[in-house]
């Protein structure tokens, strides 16, 4: 009886040890600190760099950014979490474009287990008053049609897309042999909504991207996917 009662207090005493290894530290009672844009900051610029200090045992920031301000918000600008990375590396800092006006930006800390208050600053744009921030429009694909099988090695792509009136816009194609759209076999750019290269035989996933030339981009097309081959 003794030897039981001895395992099972072991037993206890190791779950225990894995709860305190795998409890997450308690950083609610830390504060996120702001480097830049700094309250009432002026800025002249469009392109406006967001940039803290790093909080110990953090995972991830919230971060948002709302015109004019939170309490009275006309737009949310951008609600986003920026979380560790593959390496266990959690970026600082992110760039958004902006058009001028007065804005907030929050930022708050958090792991699995724990989040700080958010900490808040207001800013002013004060750049180009005539910047564009309006992405192209979505792409969409045509040819090859979605699942045909063909023969020919060459292939014709083709895609319609209405253009925006004003800042000079462009089209990539992306072409990929997994489902998954990891392998990458090709990226062009294409020449008035049409591309065509030579493939071989297989099975190929592709779509479509817009971009202009003030930094502006759409949202990727449709994947369509075909098939070379008898």
């Amino acid at each position: 009886m003794r030897r039981i009662n001895h395992s099972i207090m072991v037993a206890v005493l190791i779950l225990v040890g894995c709860e305190d290894i795998l409890e997450e530290p308690d950083i609610s009672g830390q504060t996120v600190t702001i480097l830049a844009p700094m309250d009432d900051s002026i800025l002249t610029t469009n392109t406006v760099g967001f940039h803290w200090e790093i909080v110990e045992d953090a995972t991830s920031y919230n971060v948002q950014i709302a015109t004019p301000n939170f309490e009275n918000a006309i737009q949310l600008v951008l609600d986003s979490v920026v979380a560790v990375d593959t390496l266990g590396q959690v970026t600082t800092r992110i760039d958004k474009n902006l058009k001028n006006g007065t804005y907030q930006w929050r930022i708050k800390a958090f792991n699995s287990g724990f989040k700080t208050g958010y900490t808040l600053t207001s800013f002013q744009v004060n750049g180009n008053k005539d910047l564009d921030l309006v992405p192209p429009n979505i792409p969409q694909p045509t040819a090859p049609a979605n699942e045909i099988v063909q023969a020919e090695s060459e292939v014709n792509f083709s895609w319609i897309r209405e253009e925006i009136s004003g800042t000079a816009e462009r089209d990539s194609i992306f072409i990929f042999t997994d489902d998954s759209l990891q392998i990458l076999v090709t990226k062009a750019l294409g020449a008035n909504k049409a591309y065509s290269t030579i493939l071989a035989e297989g099975t190929y996933y592709w779509f479509v991207q817009a971009f202009d030339t003030a930094g502006n981009e759409s949202d990727i097309s449709k994947t369509f996917n075909f098939t070379i081959g008898n």
